[in-house]
């Protein structure tokens, strides 16, 4: 049993001035959620789609703080002109044009299938996973996922994101976001 919590949908709560920004377009149709399972968060942030909210038995809302946002990562762009989309925040990816990008790191919303695959490897229930991608032992669910990759973290220190950068420092340092200057 899994507890989805939704965090934001986008077109209703991420736009600014009425549109929303480049990195979040993919995203537009989608949700951000974190999933909880025995009451332990294993899913702080996945882009899902809307199906997701279709199973289930709705609980009462609970609030989001700030610190609660965040947003997965994903890779959009070639080789030769790369960047990594964290939320709102927009990091160059120099790849020299060598390194292939993994299709499942391109923004893609989670349907329910995969969803709940991702919860079964986060909590440490791969054998109940029947899909031999899935069980792999190298499979890790860092929370900055990058589309949730195997060792995600390699992408953050190649687009120079400082260790241990939270999301809303992130957002302050570009200014984007909730930290966009007001007009």
């Amino acid at each position: 049993m899994a507890e989805v919590r939704v965090l934001a949908a986008p077109r209703r709560d991420m736009r600014h001035g009425g549109e929303l920004s480049a990195p979040l377009r993919p995203f537009g149709e989608a949700l951000l959620v974190d999933v909880a399972v025995g009451g332990r968060l294993v899913l702080p942030g996945a882009w899902v789609q809307g199906e997701v909210l279709t199973r289930g038995e709705p609980l009462p809302p609970a609030p989001v703080r700030a610190a609660d946002l965040r947003p997965p990562a994903v890779i959009v762009g070639t080789p030769e002109a790369a960047e990594l989309h964290w939320g709102e925040t927009v990091w160059r990816l120099d790849l020299g044009g060598a390194v292939a990008i993994p299709d499942a790191a391109r923004a893609d919303p989670h349907p329910l299938s995969r969803l709940r695959r991702l919860a079964l490897v986060a909590s440490g229930r791969r054998d109940e996973i029947g899909l031999t991608l899935w069980r792999d032992p190298a499979f890790e669910v860092p929370w900055q996922d990058v589309r949730l990759l195997p060792r995600a973290a390699s992408w953050f220190e190649l687009a120079q994101v400082p260790p241990g950068m939270r999301y809303a420092d992130a957002e302050a340092a570009q200014g984007v976001g909730r930290a966009r200057p007001r007009r």
